[in-house]
């Protein structure tokens, strides 16, 4: 990527040389030299000024959509008293009921273009699929549940946690060349959890073998054990938990990535969900992304994105007992883990597969909406892509092995899973189908363009600006769109990585501060294109 600066190209060198100079009329030959001379430096003047703005333009764009430079660590807290209970409420029929009418009006002018002309039929295909995918995903969401708060507060009162009754716990921080910045603010969080200090042991699982990092454990504020395992990077972040698995004994353990903030009753709320039920594997809570002006476009909407899923999906999936591990904020039971000596043996998405096999042995995943810690989103495309490409990978592995279909789960726990493969796989498609139709009409039926086509899509235009924008608790803004546009492009690499059989490249979270610039030159490419489509496929509508 060419990196341009504003100093680089002076105004009255290389593009004034691009503009064509105007001609002076027979008045302004017959000027006097100086008139002549004001002209010119007018008309050069002019040239130039186009040409800065070009320039300062072009340099913005490129600083804010396609960094090359390191943004600035932001720091995240621990969530607020108010933030806590943000996900409690769903308000899931209002908000599918609206999306169900859009789905419908759109839907509507999709088959409409498919019965338009004999060449357009095999389109329907495509219409069919999506139709599937989401009758199916509003089904499982109408059908699912609120969160049993009652219930959870009757585990509160009836499991009181205290110096006698606090069971032993590990808090595993995996951590891998992570700015010390941020080490620093997680373990300042950690801490802090209120749970007696004889019950509770830190360990710090560094796969960078670094000394700052070794040092900093030692020191007498932290004083955590501190564990580099011989056989990195085997298995990436799901080695390094199970090498320390093997190393620890409490009944449960915590996992937090080195960019979470828990609050100081995280453990005071979840621990009573593992005591009230002993078939419990995992209690899973939210990932909640905080979004701040001094953020990058990246942060800002990779946080609000993240809603839907950590609000609505995973809790309608709990009532099916088919909610996602996602691996950190969560508390997991030992003995659970045992027969296959911890996490699962997977170099990616390692959290989704450990849930799965977990309920195939029969024990019970359970998510609870409450917002008990606080995280920070990558903070750039490349890292954005990376972490969408693996948690789509996680999922379409997990769905396309055989042994899936085969394991005991019942039919809307498998149809739950199923619904994330549908999706990924919706999105990757339409990067291809969705210009399609209104090229396909200007061409071949050239005579059905019309304006007023535009009114089948209507309806999904306002409900992803405006339904999703109120009822949304995060900033819902247009970077929401920016990076949804890189969304669709990690999911497609994803799949082609799954069909093709090949390997993932692993970049960790020390990455998301280190841009790569080819990548983010791509990824601009993608946004446009992106944008284009979304275009086509709301005029052919």
């Amino acid at each position: 990527m060419r990196k341009f600066r504003l100093c680089q190209y002076p105004p009255e060198v290389a593009p004034a040389a691009e503009e064509k100079v105007p001609e002076l009329d027979d008045e302004d030959l017959e000027a006097g030299p100086e008139t002549r001379a004001t002209i010119e430096e007018e008309t050069e003047s002019s040239i130039a000024s186009k040409a800065s703005s070009w320039i300062r333009t072009k340099a913005w764009y490129t600083r804010v959509y396609a960094p090359t430079v390191t943004p600035p660590i932001v720091l995240p807290m621990a969530p607020t008293d108010d933030e806590k209970g943000t996900y409690l409420k769903t308000n899931r029929l209002g908000l599918h009921g609206l999306g169900i009418l859009a789905f419908l009006s759109l839907s509507a002018g999709m088959w409409l273009f498919v019965i338009s002309s004999v060449a357009f039929y095999w389109f329907g295909a495509f219409v069919v699929f999506l139709q599937v995918y989401m009758i199916v995903s509003y089904l499982t969401s109408i059908c699912g549940g609120e969160f049993d708060m009652a219930g959870h507060q009757k585990a509160l009162d009836e499991h009181p946690i205290d110096a006698l009754t606090a069971p032993e716990i590990d808090i595993l921080l995996p951590v891998c060349m992570e700015p010390i910045e941020i080490l620093e603010n997680n373990w300042n969080h950690v801490e802090a959890l209120d749970w007696p200090q004889d019950r509770i042991k830190v360990w710090v699982l560094d796969d960078g073998a670094s000394d700052a990092v070794k040092a900093m454990a030692a020191e007498e504020r932290f004083n955590f054990h501190y564990i580099c395992r011989d056989n990195r990077p085997l298995l990436k972040k799901a080695g390094n938990l199970r090498y320390a698995f093997a190393l620890t004994n409490a009944p449960f353990f915590a996992i937090f990535d080195a960019d979470f903030c828990p609050r100081t009753d995280f453990l005071k709320e979840i621990m009573p969900e593992h005591m009230a039920h002993p078939d419990t594997c995992i209690v899973q809570t939210p990932q909640f992304f905080r979004t701040t002006s001094d953020q990058s476009w990246v942060e800002q909407g990779a946080g609000a994105v993240q809603e839907v899923f950590y609000r609505v999906v995973q809790t309608n999936r709990n009532k099916w007992g088919a909610s996602v591990c996602v691996g950190s904020n969560a508390v997991y039971c030992r003995e659970s883990r045992l027969e296959v000596g911890g996490t699962a043996e997977i170099g990616f998405s390692e959290d989704v597969h450990t849930g799965f096999y977990a309920m195939c042995r029969g024990w019970k995943l359970r998510y609870m909406p409450i917002v008990l810690a606080c995280d920070v989103c990558p903070d750039t495309p490349r890292a954005y892509f990376s972490q969408q490409m693996r948690w789509a990978m996680g999922s379409t592995t997990l769905v396309t092995n055989p042994e899936f279909w085969k394991s005991p789960l019942t039919r809307m726990q498998k149809i739950c899973f199923l619904c994330g493969l549908l999706y990924y796989s919706a999105i990757s498609l339409s990067i291809f189908m969705a210009p399609l139709p209104g090229m396909l009409l200007v061409w071949i039926r050239p005579d059905y363009v019309r304006y007023y086509n535009l009114a089948f899509a209507v309806p999904s235009v306002l409900f992803g600006i405006l339904v999703i924008r109120c009822w949304a608790k995060a900033e819902y803004g247009w970077n929401v769109n920016f990076v949804q546009q890189v969304q669709t492009y990690a999911y497609l690499a994803a799949i082609k990585k799954r069909l093709l059989r090949k390997g993932l490249t692993w970049i960790n979270r020390s990455r998301y501060h280190l841009p790569n610039i080819a990548t983010s030159s791509a990824l601009v490419r993608y946004d446009a294109a992106g944008s284009f489509d979304s275009f086509q496929f709301v005029f052919s509508a």
